[in-house]
């Protein structure tokens, strides 16, 4: 074997090395993008074509590599969308994993996303919704007069899960209280074709009624309360602190792959 094909072996082990070392995350993860056209819709054979993959990741280190690459909400024109989907499940509704599910959203002014979208995607990766394998993806969707985050679940029928993931978004977004979020299950964007039209409104009011019927049942209020704050799980808005979010980071330092006080790597510790 030559002097350089020594170079190369060791080349090699290094990277294993530095994989193996690497601090895994619960499930692994995609990154997508797709520029919408803006004349007629997009079909959707021609839109699962028009998403394009930027990578996955399985660790923290792998996240960073991908994610500091990648171009800011803030910064992006408004004809494009990021996705964050588990492996394996693709941003569209008629994915068999997305197909009974649906989406909450929360509509951002312009100039602001990149801070709401980042701190989602660390709650993602960092299993913060404890809501099982419902959590399919989120979506960031750049418009010309806002901007909307949503956040795509698995079975729209399960009302449980469904106040848990809206209680912990609007946590860990440290979403003001006069701030809607809205639902909209998946089987009716195939009826309307419309992703953002014809949703459930919800707001944190501080009366906000006793109706208890959820995302598959219900009617809707004037002031959006069909889907009430679920008074007897209060420890679902309280789960995951700013302080907490900032845990998952990246480091100051030169090497992204480093976490300051990593969230994930105390779950690790702990989980040994």
């Amino acid at each position: 074997m030559g002097e350089e094909d020594q170079q190369n072996v060791s080349d090699k082990d290094k990277v294993v090395e530095k994989e193996a070392m690497d601090t895994p995350i619960q499930n692994m993860y995609s990154f997508w993008y797709i520029k919408r056209s803006t004349g007629n819709k997009t079909v959707s054979e021609s839109y699962e074509k028009s998403i394009k993959g930027l990578g996955d990741f399985k660790t923290v280190q792998a996240f960073w590599r991908i994610y500091n690459h990648l171009v800011r909400p803030n910064d992006l024109p408004n004809t494009m969308d990021y996705h964050l989907f588990k492996t394996g499940i693709k941003p569209m509704w008629e994915d068999p994993a997305n197909r009974r599910g649906g989406k909450w959203m929360v509509r951002l002014r312009k100039g602001i996303a990149s801070r709401y979208w980042e701190d989602l995607v660390l709650a993602i990766i960092g299993e913060q919704f404890d809501v099982g394998n419902e959590i399919c993806g989120a979506v960031i969707s750049l418009r010309y007069n806002e901007d909307i985050i949503s956040l795509w679940n698995r079975n729209a029928d399960n009302n449980e899960a469904c106040y848990r993931i809206r209680d912990t978004m609007r946590k860990v977004l440290n979403l003001p209280q006069f701030v809607a979020l809205e639902y909209k299950r998946h089987d009716m964007l195939l009826n309307d074709s419309s992703t953002f039209r014809n949703t459930t409104l919800w707001r944190s009011d501080k009366n906000d009624g006793s109706n208890r019927d959820g995302p598959s049942g219900g009617e809707r209020t004037s002031t959006g309360s069909r889907y009430p704050r679920d008074k007897s799980s209060s420890h679902q808005r309280s789960g995951w602190s700013r302080e907490s979010k900032r845990s998952v980071y990246k480091s100051d330092s030169n090497d992204s792959g480093h976490l300051r006080n990593s969230r994930l790597n105390n779950d690790k510790a702990e989980g040994e």
